[in-house]
């Protein structure tokens, strides 16, 4: 029986880790093209219109309240969110890469105002980023937790329960593991592109029908104001028959109804009126690019990864072909 050597094996395992991720380029591809065209065909909608219960598009800028702005962990800035994410340095014989183990947002999410009179509330968790610009990073080991910045000790801390994989435990120097993280932020006024299925934000009051107060102060106000006796006055005999003043107390009881009521709506319905947040099947994408270079961004990667794929995963698969063939294994 052939035996391998170590960098044969390590070899064999990468060519099938390959032809796998291959496979997962090429559906990852098409799932790319498919929200690419969808971006396409939906236009973009002002805030204060937008279709309730459908996949709306809008692009704004971030509005946040100055005492609300949060700052930065790892670069310092002031920012409407910022996110981390938490990588382990992971080894293989013969190589290290880094894998993902954790990450948070530092807000649930942010307002969007696109000028239209009306605001969009964007919940962030579940959402796919697209985005450019500077990622800061940090590496620290496990054996030195005690050394980092304070800003991230207290901001990992602070967001312990959103965390699931990773804890601040400070480990021996033998058993020490190396971390980076990851940090990104959204700034204040920065324009965003949004994508994803619009729920409501508005909760309005109903309309009421006058009622008895409205009438004893409408009846009251006719009584002793003469313009308003005289305006009732239907048959211009120069005082007010009880049919009239019934009448009369009636049509003014409404209008102070109608007024009461709108002034009520309008102070207790919310400026927001479209909240965004993660609802499958429907796409979700926040980006800071424009939608033209959206676009072609995912146009690109979706193109790389459709005919990529095959291509990884056909020399993948053939390497392991020769190679077990080589070793009397098939």
């Amino acid at each position: 029986m052939t035996t391998t050597s170590n960098n044969e094996g390590d070899l064999i395992m990468g060519a099938a880790f390959g032809a796998v991720m291959g496979v997962v380029w090429f559906v990852r591809g098409f799932q790319e093209l498919k929200i690419k065209r969808t971006i396409q065909n939906i236009p973009t909608s002002k805030i204060n219109t937008g279709a309730v219960g459908t996949d709306v598009e809008i692009k704004g800028n971030i509005l946040v309240e100055p005492d609300l702005l949060d700052m930065a962990p790892i670069s310092g800035q002031s920012c409407a969110l910022y996110h981390l994410e938490i990588q382990q340095e992971r080894r293989r014989k013969n190589s290290t890469y880094w894998h993902t183990i954790d990450q948070f947002y530092s807000r649930e999410g942010f307002y969007v105002d696109d000028q239209s009179g009306a605001t969009a509330l964007v919940l962030v968790n579940g959402a796919k980023v697209n985005r450019e610009g500077k990622t800061d990073k940090y590496y620290v080991n496990s054996n030195n937790f005690d050394e980092m910045p304070d800003a991230l000790r207290n901001a990992i801390t602070e967001n312990q329960k959103k965390l699931k994989r990773f804890k601040l435990n400070k480990t021996s120097w033998l058993l020490s593991s190396k971390y980076r993280i990851l940090e990104w932020c959204f700034q204040p006024n920065e324009e965003v592109y949004v994508l994803g299925h619009a729920e409501s934000g508005l909760r309005l009051q109903k309309i009421k029908k006058p009622g008895m107060k409205y009438f004893l102060k409408a009846r009251k106000a006719i009584q002793t104001d003469k313009k308003l006796a005289a305006r009732f006055d239907s048959n211009q005999d120069g005082r007010l028959d009880p049919p009239e003043l019934e009448r009369g107390a009636q049509i003014l009881a409404q209008r102070l109804s109608d007024k009461h009521n709108g002034e009520a709506v309008k102070e207790s319905t919310p400026k927001t009126k479209l909240i965004f947040k993660k609802s499958e099947p429907h796409p979700f994408i926040i980006s800071n690019r424009s939608e033209g270079e959206l676009v072609r961004h995912m146009s690109t990667w979706s193109t790389v990864k459709i005919w990529g794929g095959p291509v990884l995963t056909v020399a993948c698969a053939w390497y392991l072909f020769i190679a077990l063939s080589n070793l009397n294994l098939i």
